[in-house]
């Protein structure tokens, strides 16, 4: 299935759920973040098709936050407790994470959040398995994911209304390159 026929069928099927519809919307990006391998790019996409644009961003960013504070939880006081994943806190990385102070956590969970190449599932994992506090881990993902859902719902709605959108759309991506590349370079310069 073509990527725009994915975007399509996920806005009829929200549509289908009429006045629930923000509600199935909610629900279907808790699962992706539960799962957390899953893009959501396809439901912030259909979220503008079906909600408009800026309707579409804030529905999908509810449903962002909503995901991973329901992972998070799950993963913290469920998972993070099994006994064959204690090695896990003992990462070198997550113990850097967890000995920072709580500004430095925070900022560096924003970052991550931010990150284009880094899955939200990984930053839900590793937040889970760090001392950061709930409600820090709340807020930066609030703040980071806010950027990235606005390239991805504006970006998404554009793909399927192209000819509606062209200028629009090749602003966003270049954008979003830019961003990406940067991220790549940042990363590249920290390599030895």
């Amino acid at each position: 299935m073509e990527w725009s026929e994915l975007v399509v069928t996920t806005a009829d099927w929200i549509r289908s759920w009429g006045v629930f519809a923000i509600i199935a919307s909610l629900l279907i990006n808790v699962l992706i973040s539960v799962a957390g391998v899953l893009p959501s790019l396809f439901l912030s996409a259909a979220n503008a098709v079906v909600f408009g644009l800026w309707g579409g961003f804030f529905i999908s960013l509810a449903g962002e936050i909503l995901g991973a504070t329901v992972s998070f939880v799950l993963y913290r006081w469920g998972i993070s407790r099994s006994a064959k994943l204690q090695k896990v806190r003992e990462a070198r990385w997550l113990k850097s994470l967890s000995g920072m102070s709580r500004g430095r956590r925070l900022l560096t969970l924003i970052l991550l959040r931010v990150n284009p190449l880094l899955p939200s599932g990984v930053v839900n994992v590793g937040a889970a398995f760090s001392t950061i506090a709930f409600a820090d881990f709340f807020l930066a993902t609030m703040i980071g994911k806010t950027p990235s859902l606005v390239m991805e719902t504006f970006i998404g709605h554009d793909l399927v209304f192209f000819s509606e959108n062209k200028f629009r759309l090749i602003i966003a991506v270049i954008l979003a390159a830019s961003v990406f590349l940067l991220f790549k370079w940042t990363e590249k310069e920290k390599s030895p």
